[in-house]
């Protein structure tokens, strides 16, 4: 007999959650590890829009934004990583504490995205005023989509490296308890 669709979605979703789990059951890398490491990981989407605005005031715009994408996904999968993939967990594999951790990671990060969306716009009309006023731009018009791409991306990483700042790895905890 056939399975049904249903059945079938419902085997993938199964097999799929197996295998989340099993990852994040596997050790983290030693340089991963310690809180340290995460909160020097977490400061990686600064880093990603502070190349952004070069890229945009310097020019040469698409090879480094090409660049800082390639960067930026493989910065946001150490991120998930070094937190067990938190944030990409369906919530029926969680606890209570990974629960609310995440949660108020994806609040940090919401807030975060908004600053950022903020210090965009704000960046965009002083160099509105700017070019009315003084015939002076901060941006030429070719690094505004430059700025904005490394803003997506850099709002992309945020949730992650908010996780990354305030978790806690309950083998860290238990670590500390034995000692």
């Amino acid at each position: 007999m056939n399975p049904t669709r249903t059945e079938r979605r419902s085997h993938r979703r199964a097999a799929s959650h197996a295998r989340l789990q099993e990852e994040r059951q596997q050790p983290l890398p030693t340089w991963l590890a310690t809180r340290t490491a995460r909160r020097a990981l977490a400061l990686l989407p600064a880093a990603t829009f502070a190349v952004g605005v070069l890229a945009a005031t310097v020019g040469g715009g698409f090879a480094l934004i090409s660049a800082l994408t390639g960067l930026c996904a493989y910065a946001l999968a150490v991120l998930r990583r070094a937190t067990r993939m938190l944030d990409n967990v369906p919530e029926d594999l969680l606890d209570e504490r990974e629960i609310s951790d995440r949660d108020h990671a994806y609040r940090r990060g919401f807030n975060l995205t908004l600053s950022l969306l903020g210090a965009l716009a704000l960046l965009a009309v002083l160099d509105n005023v700017l070019a009315q006023e003084a015939d002076v731009q901060l941006l030429e018009n070719s690094g505004w989509p430059v700025l904005v791409g490394a803003t997506f991306l850099t709002a992309s990483m945020l949730p992650a490296a908010a996780l990354a700042w305030t978790w806690r790895d309950p083998m860290d905890e238990a670590d500390d308890l034995d000692d």
